[in-house]
């Protein structure tokens, strides 16, 4: 009853991952930069995943996501800049905790909560769908870039991701005290799925307005990661990746090398998800 998330194939190819030892903002968690050969181009979704999307599977499978049976997420608090623990928030809230439009990312789900919704649509659709690999992840940002951020080095183009910039104010009155100088997207907190402008491989905020699940397992570093592109998975582990900015995430954690790690129960208000389709 619906229909699957929009897919766009990214054509096969290598790049090199990671960060440079000399790019600024680098850590030691995103190096060595090592050469990563996809064999195979892949299909990944144009947007993240929406709330109606997911709503569809929740509805369907009669599913009850993790944020939802605990009965609390994390939501930004606008009088002081902070994130906060608020009861009554799961997939259905938006970044402050009220009822979120259904073209806004999906929000307030844990990982395994995006790997019972890739599962379903599976089933659903009769393809494999699945998270996307870090490499996967990076690749698709980069879309053959070899810079620091995806548009090259600076303040981003106009219009080209929701990431914290100088310019922006939020209801309050509020402004980032850590941004891109001279930088506004018109958006405080999440921006419509698709809203800004798609990357050179057709694909939207893979760079900024939530940051997104990964498959693999956490890793501190690069060495002994897999070269062919497939995620680097540890069974039974408890922290999982995140890849590309948010948001509200400060300029050094909008570079295509920045990577983070949640706990598989983890959910909050700067995190949701988008699918690769197996070809």
């Amino acid at each position: 009853g619906g229909f699957a998330p929009q897919m766009v194939v990214v054509p096969h190819g290598q790049y090199l991952m990671g960060a440079g030892e000399s790019e600024p903002g680098a850590v030691e968690a995103e190096q060595p930069a090592h050469w990563v050969r996809l064999e195979r181009g892949f299909a990944i979704a144009a947007t993240e995943v929406t709330v109606a999307q997911f709503g569809r599977f929740v509805a369907a499978a009669g599913a009850r996501p993790r944020a939802t049976r605990r009965g609390h997420s994390m939501v930004y608090e606008p009088r002081t800049g902070n994130f906060i623990r608020r009861s009554g928030v799961d997939w259905r809230s938006d970044y402050l905790g009220a009822p979120a439009h259904p073209d806004a990312p999906v929000m307030h789900v844990s990982v395994r909560d995006a790997e019972a919704y890739a599962a379903w649509l599976s089933e659903q659709a009769g393809a494999h769908y699945r998270l996307p690999s870090e490499a996967e992840f990076e690749y698709a940002l980069r879309a053959g870039s070899t810079t620091r951020f995806p548009w090259g080095e600076g303040v981003p183009p106009a219009g080209s991701e929701n990431l914290t910039g100088s310019a922006d104010v939020s209801p309050q009155g509020r402004r980032w005290s850590n941004a891109f100088n001279g930088y506004g997207d018109g958006w405080w907190g999440p921006a419509p799925a698709g809203a800004l402008a798609a990357n050179a491989y057709g694909l939207h905020d893979l760079a900024g307005n939530v940051s997104e699940w990964v498959a693999d397992c956490w890793h501190v570093g690069y060495r002994r990661a897999p070269a062919t592109g497939v995620a680097w998975v540890n069974p039974g582990c408890r922290n999982r990746m995140y890849r590309g900015g948010s948001w509200a995430s400060a300029p050094a954690q909008s570079r295509s090398a920045w990577r983070a790690a949640g706990g598989v129960d983890v959910t909050n208000a700067r995190v949701g998800f988008r699918l690769v389709r197996q070809l």
